[in-house]
């Protein structure tokens, strides 16, 4: 990195494709769509230091989202009936880059799931709304999911701010693991509630063996993700 915020080795990214699985029984499941997973080969991780300079500015954010754009448009055309779900900072709302992705992608909106992380605006404009914002992402006519619900500002009062607009929470099982699970799974209970009361979609992320998969199952849960099917792979 320079200077300037643009990434010099920004060809060394590449998205992990991470499957959501539609899980009917234990031996009925089939491949519901993937979770793009952004990642650099300097260490196969999130380049969370990269990605995060990357988004306050216009200039880097409009290469980063050029980017996403190529490789989407790659992955759409090699798998043209399978649905990828794509993370979408708040921070990346400011900027006009992102809503021209946005215009450019929706020849591609059937295959498109826009996430919307938990994390804060950072650099705050008196005129940004992300209700507003939320609402035009859904004028294009991509499906919307809420990520991480529960954390950061994914909260229920922004879900019932945006009924009209949410067709799809998800949730996390991660954060419970060195905490308390049993904990996790009554929190999971009640968004399960909200999801069927609103019809929304609910996929739950850290699925990372049969035992909870099952435990989900019974729940009602159907849609799972986690490294019990796949720590994701480029497609």
């Amino acid at each position: 990195m320079g200077n300037e915020t643009t990434w010099e080795n920004i060809d060394r990214l590449y998205l992990l494709c991470q499957p959501i699985m539609q899980v009917e029984s234990l031996s009925q499941q089939e491949l519901n769509g993937y979770e793009v997973l952004l990642r650099s080969e300097k260490n196969n991780r999130f380049p969370q230091q990269e990605f995060s300079t990357m988004i306050q500015t216009e200039s880097g954010n409009q290469q980063l989202m050029e980017w996403y754009a190529k490789e989407l448009r790659r992955l759409c055309q090699k798998k043209p009936e399978t649905r990828f779900s794509v993370n979408i900072h708040p921070q990346q709302l400011l900027w006009q880059s992102t809503w021209s992705f946005f215009e450019t992608m929706a020849v591609h909106k059937e295959q498109l799931q826009i996430e919307l992380t938990e994390h804060p605006v950072r650099i705050q404009q008196e005129s940004f709304d992300l209700s507003v914002a939320i609402a035009k992402i859904k004028a294009y006519g991509y499906v919307i999911a809420v990520d991480d619900i529960g954390c950061g500002q994914n909260t229920l009062s922004l879900v019932f701010a945006n009924l009209a607009s949410v067709d799809c929470l998800k949730f996390s099982l991660l954060p419970f693991i060195q905490l308390d699970e049993e904990i996790g799974f009554s929190f999971l209970a009640c968004w399960l509630k909200v999801a069927q009361k609103y019809q929304l979609e609910l996929i739950v992320e850290g699925i990372e063996n049969r035992e909870k998969m099952v435990q989900l199952l019974e729940m009602g849960v159907h849609l799972q993700q986690g490294y019990l099917w796949s720590k994701g792979e480029r497609l």
